[in-house]
């Protein structure tokens, strides 16, 4: 792996557009460029909401690593029809050169933005006396945070399942900004990495980082930079996403720790979403469906923000619009066993519409256009929220409390305690995360060799490989390390 370092000329708001100019390889013209950029903190800033905007590639969490490839994978959508025709039925049936087309450019945009945040990382250190004590923190923070956790989507992606093959040489670590092909290392090193960046992170942001104390601030007062903080990287993020490492690593005791954290220390900032949040009341004064809070904002403890979702995502994957064999969607039979009670409110994610066969169905409305009032939440994409944490503490304590607890919070019924603590916890991550990419994550740290097929229960389970769950490095990169 080899990339120029790269600088961010992208100058933009943390809400409402961007004004964006190429992103430019760096040569001695261009070093100028860079260095005038970083001698003042408002270049900073600037060069960080660069790495914040990209994040929004298709690629990345735009799509790829949300509600795209990888919850194609874990079979949520039905591609059987029109038959063999489906644009992603090759994808579905985990066909090798499917699976290595659609990661290539997500390996290429992820260590390209890792560049980026390296560079930052560098002129944090030559350009220290630029920085408030204060920025130094914040600024170093995030971005080490947003390093380990773009190498952890690689991991995930490239790398072996980790209680099954530790020391398998899967991916490179990219922690400086010189030219030079980085090594392959073993899932262990990887992993190490990533926990020490989030661990150095988790300290910077503990005594500087304005969630502890006020929450996401979303409200038009104070600083801009310090403001929606659920928009950014922030500490109880950073601990949330340590849970998450913990946890797909196989060590339950401290990813309980860290999810027990997170819910002790931001449960009062980051509630769960209420009915009327979810059905438009909140908003609008009434229930209104083109108002609902689909993703349940207030609960999203990291997020990206596009305001341009609806067209990105809903437009091209989900819209009763689309041809058939573009579209994702779940049969009648797939949506009805999703939930075990009509009252629960994720229901909002699907709704009957018609298709452009004039045939009825439900169709995936998640991120679909919906009227805010101004609220933000028609453009956010969720990438950690608190329920995760809920279920990361049932999983390690053993215990159906957790589950419950979210159950509770989704106006739904209680479990019994003598049912099955795995498939309670399994259907809560079916239900929970649809569009956010989570699920098969779930699966692969499991090793589960047989998939449900979610769109339609009564199609039996897919049977894979563990195999299956790694994939190969690009061509691209392969050729650079001839």
């Amino acid at each position: 792996m080899k990339y120029y370092i790269i600088i961010i000329t992208l100058i933009v708001t943390i809400l409402g557009g961007s004004s964006c100019k190429e992103w430019l390889k760096v040569d001695s013209e261009d070093r100028i460029m860079e260095d005038a950029l970083f001698q003042s903190e408002a270049g900073f800033f600037t060069a960080l909401n660069g790495v914040y905007v990209h994040l929004l590639n298709t690629n990345l969490y735009g799509k790829t690593l949300t509600a795209g490839t990888f919850d194609i994978l874990a079979q949520y959508y039905d591609t059987s029809k029109p038959l063999n025709a489906h644009t992603y039925r090759s994808l579905a049936n985990f066909e090798l050169q499917a699976k290595k087309d659609a990661v290539a450019d997500t390996w290429k945009e992820a260590y390209y933005l890792i560049a980026n945040i390296n560079t930052v990382l560098e002129h944090c250190e030559n350009d220290r006396s630029v920085l408030s004590n204060i920025n130094y923190q914040l600024i170093k923070g995030e971005c080490l945070a947003l390093r380990a956790m773009l190498h952890f989507e690689m991991f995930r992606i490239f790398g072996p399942i980790y209680t099954h093959e530790p020391g398998k040489i899967c991916i490179p670590y990219s922690d400086n900004t010189e030219k030079n092909v980085k090594p392959l290392l073993s899932a262990t090193e990887v992993v190490e990495r990533i926990l020490a960046d989030l661990n150095q992170a988790e300290n910077l942001l503990q005594d500087v980082d304005p969630v502890i104390t006020k929450g996401p601030q979303s409200s038009a007062e104070g600083n801009n930079r310090l403001r929606y903080r659920n928009l950014r990287l922030n500490f109880f993020a950073v601990q949330a996403l340590t849970a998450r490492v913990y946890l797909y690593t196989g060590n339950t005791t401290e990813a309980n720790k860290y999810a027990e954290k997170v819910i002790s220390g931001a449960t009062r900032f980051f509630p769960f979403a209420t009915r009327e949040q979810v059905n438009g009341q909140a908003a609008t004064g009434m229930v209104n469906r083109e108002a609902e809070d689909r993703i349940f904002s207030s609960e999203i403890l990291f997020g990206a923000y596009n305001t341009q979702r609806s067209t990105d995502i809903y437009d091209k994957l989900f819209s009763n619009k689309l041809e058939i064999k573009n579209l994702l969607t779940m049969t009648e039979n797939g949506v009805k066993a999703l939930y075990d009670d009509e009252g629960d409110l994720r229901n909002c994610h699907f709704q009957a519409l018609r298709d452009i066969e004039a045939n009825d169905g439900r169709f995936f409305v998640k991120y679909g256009f919906v009227s805010d009032g101004d609220t933000g939440y028609s453009s956010i994409i969720p990438i950690l929220r608190i329920s995760e944490m809920y279920l990361i503490a049932a999983e390690c304590k053993k215990s159906l409390a957790r589950v419950n607890d979210l159950r509770s919070a989704r106006k739904t019924t209680q479990l019994p305690l003598d049912s099955s603590l795995d498939g309670g916890i399994e259907d809560e991550y079916i239900r929970e995360f649809i569009g956010e990419g989570q699920l098969f994550w779930y699966y692969k740290r499991k090793g589960i060799t047989e998939i449900p097929r979610l769109y339609n229960r009564s199609a039996g389970d897919m049977k894979i490989e563990l195999s299956s769950y790694q994939f190969d490095l690009p061509d691209k990169e392969l050729a650079e390390r001839k």
